[in-house]
């Protein structure tokens, strides 16, 4: 083969969501796209609201000679503020536009995240279920996916978790409202788990980071609510896009949040800052 190993045995082991996409594909060609509903990798089967094309629209129509030049390896300063305005309210923090950085997606955001923080060897520990591409994200950047189990019923088994904390651990991921599962962690689970995690830094002597992936933070049912991440563990982050809540995967807006608490904010901050003007200079 003329390409490095590693990719030959990465592309063989991730050949089955290639299928699942080609197989969606045919079975819209067999019954018709109005009768199968492909929802492959949270891929959404409505339109935007009305208002965002409306807005998109106007922004064309308005935008200044300059709309299309590079912008700030963080994003639009306004735009950061703007997002930092709502996460205020919505996580219980004064969060802040420096605190916002401005992604490809929400898969952008755990990618700058990780490569930040993740030396050679750092494990990055999850629950599972877990959605497939944390593997691909971890090792990305030299890390090592390690798992832990869920409960019964999808919820945080803090047991299993604290026995899969180890040494090299860097980074616990969670996804909440979580994908595959749907599953909303509870409040006291989340603070049970930033207890767990200030323990375990103190034990290990290094900084254990909690990654809260929220992609499908508004698509919640039956008068659930999804608690506060910074208010449970000062030591987190926030990766999210406005894919799921408005149909809108294909525009790729994301962002990655500092907790204003942090106690290496402003490092943080600077490393993702690069990772982020380097994953543009990849993608252009």
């Amino acid at each position: 083969m003329s390409i490095a190993k590693k990719i030959e045995t990465t592309i063989a082991g991730s050949s089955w969501i290639r299928r699942m996409f080609e197989e969606g594909a045919e079975l819209k060609k067999k019954f018709g796209p109005e009768n199968v509903y492909d929802f492959s990798l949270g891929n959404p089967n409505l339109p935007p609201p009305a208002k965002f094309r409306e807005v998109l629209q106007e922004i064309i129509r308005s935008a200044p000679s300059n709309a299309h030049a590079y912008m700030p390896n963080t994003g639009y300063p306004d735009v950061c503020g703007a997002v930092a305005g709502f996460l205020a309210v919505e996580q219980g923090a004064p969060v802040e536009g420096g605190d916002v950085i401005m992604t490809c997606g929400a898969a952008g955001a755990l990618n700058i995240a990780l490569k930040a923080l993740l030396d050679p060897g750092d494990e990055v520990l999850t629950p599972v279920p877990c959605f497939v591409e944390y593997g691909f994200y971890a090792d990305n950047h030299g890390g090592v996916l390690k798992t832990a189990p869920s409960r019964p019923d999808f919820q945080l088994d803090l047991t299993a978790l604290a026995a899969g904390i180890t040494a090299k651990t860097k980074v616990v991921l969670i996804n909440s409202p979580n994908n595959p599962t749907g599953a909303v962690y509870s409040a006291d689970d989340l603070k049970d788990l930033g207890a767990l995690l200030q323990a375990k830094s103190s034990e290990f002597g290094r900084t254990i980071y909690l990654i809260s992936d929220e992609p499908y933070r508004k698509v919640i049912y039956d008068g659930a609510t999804v608690p506060s991440i910074f208010t449970a563990y000062r030591e987190s982050l926030i990766a999210t896009s406005y894919s799921k809540d408005i149909s809108i995967p294909g525009e790729r807006i994301g962002f990655v949040a500092v907790n204003p608490q942090a106690t290496y904010r402003k490092s943080l901050l600077a490393g993702m800052a690069l990772m982020a003007l380097s994953l543009l200079l990849f993608l252009t």
